[in-house]
């Protein structure tokens, strides 16, 4: 195993080096690292706290944490990871904001007490007309977003007719506002199909547009009031891989046996024989383990996609030992790309796309 690095130091190290400048000026990284789970607990929080100080997005995907509806969250699904990434995204207030602060940018007051959708008053307010009020909004801001490039048509659509409902709601059943929400969860609900097509969105996200539409929201975030997105992902569930009883067994007895040889701690012996105990309450097949070492290879390759987003990627040590049931030897591809990096054989570089915080395999 390569010599580890203190999870101090790398912390320190993504603090100053990455959150502090590379991401916020537009940059963008994959990092995996591996622990045990006491260590990965710790750096996950301690990465969010630096997120949030750091004024990012910040989200843990954990690939154990089960649905409302019981399901598994089925990260190795790009369409399933973006409704994960966004899911605590409060639309309706950030377009609402970004409407406000477009009203303020060009002098347009809105009264305490006014509602933002009451276009009339806020015309009469600043001695406007209604109609020439509309017009600025939809030349500057709507259309703004509708000639923007840089995000996906179907992101682009969305986000600029829901900040136009801010201003000027619909009345039709279901509204555009209510549609909108739903489409961006990932739920369908009756009348939505026409109410969307009406607003020229003609598909829902699926894992074939799910990619572009994550570059969109990074890109977005910005105009939200973020410098970026910062995910943890908890591979861990998807290492793990349903044995029989005896094999398991026979795993176990051979891993105690090597750490009683390295003079494993008593805490470092339960924890090995607490593992043999159960199998975990979810776990992944192996079509959908390759299909996340693919998605992670795709992240990596496509990060000149993104801007301002960082993807630490949590695993165990066993992860990296050829002789586990599922490692990463098992795809080249990714192998390839994270652990093969030229490096100082003594000193582990806590910049590396891998690196080890310690623990045992």
């Amino acid at each position: 195993m390569p010599t580890p690095v203190s999870p101090d130091a790398w912390l320190d190290t993504i603090h100053r080096e990455y959150l502090s400048e590379y991401i916020k000026s537009g940059g963008s990284t994959v990092k995996f690292i591996s622990g045990d789970s006491a260590t990965l607990a710790s750096v996950q929080a301690r990465v969010h706290a630096l997120a949030k100080d750091e004024g990012y997005f910040h989200v843990h995907l954990d690939a154990a944490q089960t649905l409302s509806d019981d399901k598994k969250p089925d990260l190795h699904r790009i369409d399933r990871f973006f409704f994960a990434a966004t899911e605590s995204v409060d639309w309706r207030a950030r377009t609402t904001e970004e409407a406000r602060k477009y009203l303020d940018s060009r002098g347009v007051v809105v009264h305490q007490g006014r509602a933002l959708n009451d276009i009339d008053g806020i015309a009469q307010d600043n001695g406007r007309t209604t109609t020439d009020l509309i017009n600025q909004f939809q030349r500057e801001l709507v259309t703004g977003y509708i000639k923007d490039q840089g995000l996906a048509i179907e992101f682009r659509t969305a986000i600029s007719a829901l900040v136009r409902t801010q201003l000027l709601p619909d009345t039709m059943t279901p509204t555009t506002e209510e549609v909108l929400l739903n489409w961006f969860a990932g739920r369908t609900m009756p009348g939505a199909s026409a109410a969307l097509k009406k607003i020229h969105i003609f598909e829902r996200i699926t894992r074939a547009n799910a990619r572009h539409m994550l570059v969109s929201f990074c890109r977005w975030l910005p105009r939200a009031g973020h410098d970026g997105l910062v995910l943890t992902l908890d591979f861990r569930p998807y290492e793990y891989k349903k044995l029989p009883r005896t094999r398991r067994q026979a795993d176990t007895l051979q891993r105690l046996q090597e750490a009683i040889a390295a003079r494993a701690s008593w805490e470092r012996l339960d924890a090995l024989v607490a593992e043999d105990a159960a199998d975990p309450s979810v776990s992944y097949s192996d079509l959908a383990f390759m299909q996340m070492l693919a998605q992670l290879r795709r992240f990596i390759d496509e990060i000149d996609w993104f801007e301002r987003f960082m993807l630490i990627v949590l695993t165990t040590p066993r992860f990296y030992d050829d002789s586990s049931p599922r490692n990463y030897w098992a795809y080249d591809a990714l192998q390839s790309r994270i652990g093969l990096e030229v490096h100082d054989v003594q000193r582990a570089n806590p910049t590396a796309a891998l690196v080890h915080l310690g623990g045992t395999i």
